[in-house]
């Protein structure tokens, strides 16, 4: 179900205030594909235990995601060749399996440091990854994208970051909104920290974003093999707000103000 943006208005008001000022966002490119009716997600598509219907891959990583949001971003990458960039797709689509396995993997680095109580190490597992079955890679809209010169990683900005490194993020954070794509994470609210390379598709997303609002039972991601999924289950709400205020609110803006 798409939403309306009033009702969307007022949920985001709820989470986070409403903003004071008017969000306004870049004329999409006349060199990217035309938006196309958003397609629907069944509640297990939301939640990475279906995959979503009509994807499509990157030709250069073999990664997924909705044939429109695809386009799009092989649209960008043309546009950054043509500037001297060279994009990489470093992540797609994932499953919930997908994301549970990350979400493990981070628990058990974390397995040495007996000080730190269950509380902290969720925190500190939910600000680089989601939990699994809210990752917004699950939807088929969102890209983590890197730049030949980074040699595919995922770079932080830091006081010594390269200046060229620096320079990428600029000429995505200038171009990527042209496609469509929105920087979702921003590391000054909720649990997940500042992620310069993870790009939503928000024409698609936003709508998804208020879906998973909706929903009122997340029993099937409450998964025994999901590393704390007891302090999950007994702290859910609070897990689910902080997953929510994460996100940039301009994705989840309708895009046409």
């Amino acid at each position: 179900m798409i939403f309306r943006l009033v009702s969307l208005s007022l949920i985001l008001c709820f989470f986070w205030g409403c903003a004071p000022n008017k969000i306004v966002f870049k004329e999409t490119s006349s060199n990217s594909p035309a938006h196309q009716p958003v397609p629907p997600l069944t509640t297990d598509q939301l939640f990475g235990l279906r995959n979503p219907h009509g994807m499509i891959s990157d030709p250069e990583s073999g990664q997924y995601a909705l044939r429109e949001v695809m386009e799009n971003y092989l649209s960008l990458k043309e546009k950054a060749s043509q500037n001297g960039w060279h994009l990489i797709l470093v992540s797609g689509y994932r499953t919930f399996y997908s994301q549970r396995r990350i979400w493990n993997n981070y628990d058990k680095s974390y397995e040495n440091m007996k000080s730190l109580s269950e509380k902290a190490r969720v925190r500190a597992i939910m600000s680089v990854v989601s939990v699994p079955g809210l990752s917004r890679h699950h939807w088929g809209t969102d890209l983590d994208i890197s730049e030949e010169t980074l040699r595919g990683q995922l770079v932080k900005i830091q006081p010594d970051t390269p200046k060229k490194v620096i320079q990428f993020y600029q000429w995505m954070e200038q171009n990527a909104p042209q496609f469509g794509f929105c920087k979702v994470y921003l590391g000054d609210r909720g649990a997940v920290v500042d992620e310069p390379w993870h790009w939503s598709y928000f024409p698609f997303s936003r709508v998804y974003a208020g879906q998973i609002l909706e929903i009122r039972n997340f029993s099937k991601i409450m998964d025994i093999k999901v590393a704390r999924v007891n302090y999950l289950m007994k702290n859910f709400p609070f897990i689910l707000k902080k997953e929510t205020q994460s996100t940039n609110i301009e994705c989840l803006a309708d895009g046409k103000n």
